[in-house]
This record gives C-alpha cells, sequence and structure tokens, in this order.
C-alpha cells in the first residue's frame, strides 16, 4: 500500500477523517499540509512516473499523461481554493465543509486515476455524494430544493454510468487501460450513450446543466468555485475525452452531433446569462457555456482543436473559480450577490475589482489572457477541419464554429453588466461602509489572475509543453502545427502602447471637471441609481426569444422538471400493471432479462 497513487488518495482521506475530531484551526492547517504533501508527490510523477497499483490481479490505479494534467490541477485548484477559504467560512457550516473538502479532492483524484471500470465508478459516484453534501450547507430558502435536484441529476446520471460501464464491460472487458469499444452494435451505442449522458451531467453540459446555475446561487460561495467551476468541470471532460480519445472508436457522423451539442450549450447557456439580476446564477450558466467550448475542442476530430479544448478545460478553472471567488469576497462584505443591490464597489474594494476584472477579459476571450488563447485553438482546429470535409458537412461545422464565436462576444456583454453592476456605476447608501477583502481572499484571487494571465502570455513554455500536449500526444492527437501567427507578448505591447498613448491624450487635453450624478441640479434619490442589470432586457421582449425566456421562467426546458412530471405519469401507469400477482412480476423479470441479453449482443 505504499504505492504513490494509493497514498494520493489515502492522504485527503486520512485528513477528513480526523478533521471529524480536531478544532477549527488545526482542520485548516491539516488539509493545507495534506494539499501540499500530494502536490509534492504529484510534482516527482512528472520525472518519474509511479508504477501501477494492482488489487486481485486487476490494475485497480494507473497514471498516463491526462490523468496526471487532471491531478495535477485538481490539487492546484483545492490549495488555492481553500486559501479563500481560510477566513470567512460559514461558522454553522464549519466543521462539515472541512471533512467534505479534503474527501472531494480524495474522491476526485481516485476518478482520474482509476485504472478498472469497477473503481472508477466507485469514486465518482462518491464524489457525487460530496456535491449533494456541499449543496445541503446552502442557507438559502430553496437550498433543500436544490440539493435534491443536484443530487438527482448528478447522482441520478449514474445509473447512467453503470449501465455504459457494464456495457462496455462486456465489449471490451472491465479494465479502463488500454480499453477501446467498436460501435458497431447496439450495446456499444448505448454505453457510448450512457456515458456521455453522466460526464455531461457531471461537467455541466446541455441539456443535463440545469443543476449548476441553482448551485452557484445557493450552495456556499467557496464551494460553487471548488464544484461546478473547477473539479466537476476537470471530471466531467475527463470522461469525454476518454472516450473520444481512446475508450471508443467514434465516427465522424457522431464527432458532428456532439460538436453540435457543444455549440448549442455555449448559446444557450451565455443568453441565459445575459439576464440574470442574480451575480451567482450569472455566473453559473457560464461555467454551463464555457463547456461546450471543451466539448467541441475534444470532439472534433481535429488535434489541434483537441488540444485547445484540453488547454481551455484548464483555463475554464482559473477564471471561473477566480470570478466565483471574487463576487463571494463581494457577498461576504455587502451580504448580497443581487446585481440590483449591487454597485459601485471599484474604489472600496479596489483590489476584488482588478482580479475580477482580469477573470471577465479572460473568459471572455480578450487577447492577450489565457481565454483567448485556447478559444483561438478550437477556432483554428476547426477551420482546418472544415477544410477538408464535404461542403455541406463544412457548412455544418462552420455554423457551429460561428455560434461558438458569437457566444464568446455575448459574454464579453454579459461580464461588462457584471463589472458593471458589481464594480461601477452609483454606490447604494447602505454600502457606504464596505471595505476591501481580508488578505486571504484576495491572495486567492489574487493568485487565480496571476495564472490567468501567465497562461495567456506564455501560454506555449508553460500549460501547453508541460501538460497539454504530452496528454494530446499520448492520445495520438498531437497537433502538427498552428496555423497563423498570434504573439501575446506582442499584443500586450501594443495594447500598453495604446493604453499609454490614450492617457497621454487624455492628459493633454481640457480638464475635465467630476462631479456625482444628478437630476434636475437634484441629487437623484436612491430609486434613480442604473444599477446595469437591465442591460439587456430588450433580447426578452424580441421573437422569437420572448417565448423562449418566459418558457425558461417557468422550466419549461429544464430536464428535472421534465424528468420530474414524466415519471409521475410513468408511476400511474404502472400502478396499474402491479396487480399484486407473481405471475406478472416474473413475467416483467424475465423480459427484462430477455432484453438486456439481446442489447449485449
Amino acid at each position: 500500500m505504499d504505492n504513490p497513487l494509493v497514498l494520493v488518495i489515502a492522504l485527503p482521506l486520512a485528513v477528513a477523517f480526523l478533521n471529524l475530531f480536531l478544532p477549527s484551526l488545526l482542520r485548516k492547517a491539516l488539509i493545507l499540509v495534506g494539499i501540499v504533501l500530494s502536490l509534492l508527490m504529484i510534482r516527482g510523477f512528472f520525472n518519474t512516473p509511479p508504477p501501477a497499483f494492482e488489487l486481485l490481479g486487476s490494475v485497480a490505479l494507473a497514471l498516463d499523461k491526462l490523468s496526471l494534467l487532471a491531478l495535477t490541477f485538481i490539487h492546484v485548484l483545492s490549495l488555492i481554493i481553500f486559501v479563500f477559504c481560510l477566513k470567512g467560512l460559514d461558522a454553522g457550516t464549519e466543521k462539515q465543509f472541512l471533512v467534505l473538502y479534503p474527501l472531494t479532492v480524495a474522491f476526485s483524484s481516485g476518478t482520474v486515476l482509476s485504472g478498472h471500470a469497477l473503481g472508477f465508478l466507485v469514486f465518482w459516484g462518491l464524489s457525487g455524494l460530496t456535491l449533494y453534501g456541499f449543496a445541503l450547507l446552502g442557507r438559502g430558502e430553496n437550498a433543500s430544493a436544490t440539493a435534491k435536484k443536484t443530487f438527482m441529476l448528478v447522482g441520478g446520471s449514474d445509473a447512467f454510468l453503470i449501465m455504459g460501464l457494464a456495457l462496455m464491460a462486456m465489449k471490451s472487458g472491465w479494465s479502463l487501460v488500454g480499453a477501446r469499444t467498436p460501435l458497431n452494435d447496439p450495446a456499444g451505442w448505448l454505453a457510448f450513450i450512457f456515458l456521455l449522458m453522466a460526464a455531461l451531467a457531471k461537467a455541466g453540459g446541455f441539456p443535463l446543466h440545469t443543476w449548476v446555475p441553482d448551485f452557484s446561487r445557493d450552495a456556499p460561495v467557496e464551494s460553487a468555485a471548488f464544484l461546478p467551476a473547477s473539479l466537476d468541470k476537470l471530471l466531467g471532460i475527463y470522461l469525454i475525452t476518454r472516450m473520444m480519445a481512446g475508450s471508443f472508436e467514434v465516427g465522424f457522423f457522431l464527432r458532428m452531433v456532439i460538436v453540435t451539442l457543444g455549440a448549442v450549450t455555449v448559446i444557450t447557456a451565455v443568453m441565459m446569462a445575459m439576464v440574470q439580476h442574480n451575480g451567482r446564477r450569472l455566473l453559473g450558466y457560464h461555467a454551463v457555456s464555457q463547456v461546450g467550448y471543451m466539448i467541441m475542442g475534444v470532439a472534433s476530430g481535429s488535434a489541434l482543436a483537441f488540444a485547445g479544448g484540453l488547454f481551455h478545460l484548464l483555463n475554464n478553472t482559473l477564471y471561473k473559480s477566480n470570478l466565483y471567488l471574487a463576487l463571494g469576497s463581494v457577498e461576504k462584505r455587502a451580504g448580497t450577490n443581487e446585481l440590483d443591490d449591487l454597485g459601485g464597489l471599484a474604489k472600496a474594494m479596489p483590489v476584488t475589482f482588478v482580479m475580477a476584472l482580469i477573470g471577465a477579459l479572460s473568459i471572455s476571450g480578450i487577447p492577450p489572457f489565457n481565454g483567448f488563447f485556447s478559444k483561438w485553438m478550437i477556432y483554428q482546429g476547426l477551420l482546418e477541419k472544415a477544410s477538408g470535409l464535404a461542403p455541406g458537412y463544412a457548412l455544418w461545422l462552420l455554423v457551429c464554429l460561428v455560434l461558438a464565436v458569437f457566444g464568446s462576444a455575448l459574454t464579453l456583454a454579459s461580464f461588462m453588466k457584471f463589472l458593471h453592476a458589481v464594480f461601477l456605476g452609483q454606490r447604494p447608501e447602505r454600502l457606504a461602509g464596505v471595505k476591501e477583502a481580508p488578505a486571504n481572499q484576495w491572495l486567492a484571487t489574487g493568485t487565480l489572475a496571476f495564472l490567468c494571465v501567465g497562461f495567456g502570455l506564455f501560454a506555449r513554455e508553460i500549460p501547453l509543453r508541460m501538460f497539454v500536449l504530452p496528454a494530446a500526444e499520448e492520445a495520438g492527437m498531437a497537433p502538427a502545427a498552428f496555423l497563423g501567427l498570434y504573439s501575446p507578448r506582442l499584443v500586450l505591447l501594443f495594447f500598453a502602447l495604446a493604453f499609454v498613448l490614450g492617457l497621454v491624450v487624455f492628459l493633454l487635453s481640457r480638464k475635465t471637471r467630476y462631479d456625482e450624478v444628478y437630476l434636475g441640479g437634484n441629487s437623484p434619490a436612491e430609486a434613480f441609481r442604473v444599477s446595469g442589470t437591465e442591460f439587456y432586457k430588450e433580447i426578452t421582449e424580441m421573437r422569437p426569444f420572448k417565448a423562449i425566456y418566459r418558457g425558461a421562467e417557468k422550466k419549461t426546458f429544464d430536464i428535472y422538471d421534465l424528468g420530474s412530471r414524466a415519471t409521475l405519469g410513468l408511476s400511474r401507469v404502472l400502478q396499474k400493471a402491479h396487480a399484486g400477482q407473481l405471475q406478472v412480476y416474473v413475467l416483467f423479470i424475465l423480459f427484462g432479462v430477455v432484453l438486456f441479453m439481446i442489447l449485449a449482443g
């Protein structure tokens, strides 16, 4: 049991157990020490990969380049986000939080290291239970309903994971190391579809995404940054990447369908984000939208887009957790995350504002930040792929590309609203005494913002060379070359020159007197304050969006509510079939066995 792969999982498990009995200060110290020790072990894996861990004659744990990428960022993000948690946790739920946190790290690590389908299933399911546990820690009036919804969508999707892994095992065995399942019969197709549904639910992809905005709103903000923004994205996209580049023989048409699903995820989620009035729900929809870019990249079949999809996964965990934590700092100082009740906090919280600004520019794909580089790789890969296709397929792929680019533009528009509503404009009177976030919080957001800048300026030298390209090469998807010319440091130089030129013009121009906003010669009442939340209200009144938005408000398209209604209807039908006769039940069982045997071939 001295295998390093076992220790990476066992260490946070031991921390979680000890935290059941330790006081608060020791709990936090133990989590920090545990994550740092794990990171030191993982650092050694880059030079000397550990041997696989075998149990009962099967490979239970194994490490390759893709799992090393995921494992590294699970621990890096866990460390940074936990720095934010050192001060400001809800005292009423702090103990539960500090037990669930290392458990999640352990189960997530076990998921990406599993070399056997049963181990993968166990760790994946346990990580879903900790997600449910974090949802239960929410304090809002909808927290209980959100926890139930999260459990039903994410936990319920584990049933599809079980069926998918079982069908895959019948085709290629229980080992996940080197397994490759052909899609040449119903069993193979169903295995792929079931696993894809489980991955979409975990990552928050359309149409199994609806738990993410609700979880973001009602769960502790630290857990929103920790799970839907970071670890759950890593796990969900990790599974999709395995499916597309190793576990299944995926044909071109199926890849096109999944790319289309990614494009739909991008555009639908960002359209919902634009009209949100709750800051956390806005970030939740953007967490969903970014999944679409990753899916498009890893599913496209283009080596360059594949690498871009993996790079975008890493970038998303950085800027998205940064944005959640920045809003969390504001929420803890202002007492609300409703955009209508915020504003003008840039002067009171300048450090938090700068960190949020960097996160907003990164997620919007503005050069030279990291989000632009990964999106640029995906766009290049899709264009390269389209150039070699028949006209009909090329047009199909280009439409998906246009939707993705348009979604990026709408993301920028949405974050203009977000930044204005929270940090710019007129500050409400009740927020006059708001102060900057404590040092641990801006240290966490500052580290994430620094990585957003660093991964943008030195993308080729650090994240691509160390993490992304080795994983892509091992999967047989190493890009031959980059198309076009893009130098992030040159872009930064041009931006700096433009800024300096604008500053000089401003200083040399006629002096402008700045004054408070006034109305009819008098200071405006609080009711006339422009919060910015109505920037894009007109969209909700335009056809055909008006009907769509109203349907979304009534949860007409929410798969959880649709499933609930369908389940209730089915239960009424089944009630009539339950006649209390043993012969009928035996017939049901036989029918199920025959159906399973037919599907299994």
